[in-house]
């Protein structure tokens, strides 16, 4: 066979095979019992795609995966002009469900009326209104978690926008929703993540006018609408928790026994060693917010006693281990 049939030849195989990949797809497509929109098909491949690529990326960058990041979720607060009790109801049980059940590795700390995020209502902030970054990692070292989420129904905008060409341009009536979302780190007081995410929904002449006359949207379409948002904000801070290594902290120094507020529901086993790293250094920046400064490695610690919420470990070596001190699982 010639060069250029051998050429023709290959050309052909890639063809077939892409064919074949196609006929696959749209076999699986077909076989679906409901039929989704082509927009929401390719949403989701394009979501399933980036979290695939991010989740063989955290394999070869992060030797801890099998230990589960806990984060704390504080019931988001509606800062729109406009009532909306679905928002209340969909955000304030869903999004915890929604992350407990797709998100492996992740575990969504329990808000029920007992737990401590639940007493307290809201995230402390400084005098200028902000979230008081320090305050809040303070708080989520106390109870072994990796993260805490605070977020906001922003705002619900009413938008006119001219479409079509020429003479028949025509008017359309848009419901824009914002939620801004917040991700603090307990390791370091930073901001993991400060996005806000927005959709959007077509509403008619009628709807509009009722909006128009009332504070409050009582969309079908505004309730599908929060549920996209809520995958959204899910996902999101999935892949910004999960990218983050798993970090204990000590919290109470009882004789010559460590004690850390995680246990068997993160991973840990009777037995695991600790790498002890120092974390007294404290920093200021920016508008009265402080920052703890990851430190050296100090020691190490070994677990003697687990339960499921907590660890007691004894030393192994190093000195200078206080309350307040990192651990990280030794390789």
């Amino acid at each position: 066979m010639n060069t250029d049939n051998k050429s023709t030849f290959s050309g052909w195989i890639r063809v077939l095979f892409a064919g074949w990949i196609l006929l696959t797809f749209l076999g699986v497509a077909a076989s679906c019992s409901v039929p989704q929109p082509i927009e929401t098909t390719v949403e989701n491949t394009t979501k399933t795609i980036k979290r695939t690529t991010r989740s063989i990326t955290r394999t070869i960058t992060l030797d801890d995966q099998d230990l589960i990041r806990s984060i704390g979720l504080f019931n988001f607060e509606n800062h729109s002009l406009h009532e909306s009790w679905d928002f209340q109801q969909i955000f304030h049980k869903g999004l915890p469900d929604y992350i407990n059940d797709t998100c492996p590795g992740v575990l969504v700390a329990d808000p029920g009326p007992g737990s401590f995020l639940n007493l307290v209502k809201k995230p402390p902030r400084l005098e200028t209104g902000i979230i008081d970054n320090y305050s809040l990692a303070v708080l989520g070292r106390q109870l072994g978690l990796t993260a805490i989420v605070s977020g906001s129904l922003e705002d619900i905008r009413l938008l006119d926008e001219l479409r079509g060409v020429w003479l028949t341009k025509d008017t359309h009536h848009l419901v824009q929703v914002f939620i801004r979302v917040e991700v603090n780190d307990t390791r370091t007081a930073t901001k993991l993540l400060d996005e806000t995410f927005k959709r959007q929904i077509e509403i008619d002449d009628v709807e509009y006018q009722l909006i128009q006359e009332s504070d409050k949207i009582d969309l079908p379409e505004l309730n599908v609408t929060l549920n996209k948002l809520l995958t959204d904000v899910g996902d999101s801070i999935c892949d910004t928790v999960k990218d983050q290594p798993w970090t204990g902290y000590i919290t109470k120094i009882d004789g010559e026994k460590f004690i850390i507020p995680s246990g068997t529901l993160t991973g840990l086993k009777l037995g695991d060693v600790l790498e002890v790293y120092d974390s007294s250094r404290i920093i200021e920046g920016v508008g009265g917010q402080r920052f703890f400064t990851p430190g050296l490695k100090i020691g190490e610690i070994e677990i003697v006693a687990i339960t499921e919420d907590k660890t007691e470990a004894k030393l192994v070596d190093g000195k200078g281990i206080a309350v307040g001190s990192t651990v990280r699982r030794k390789d």
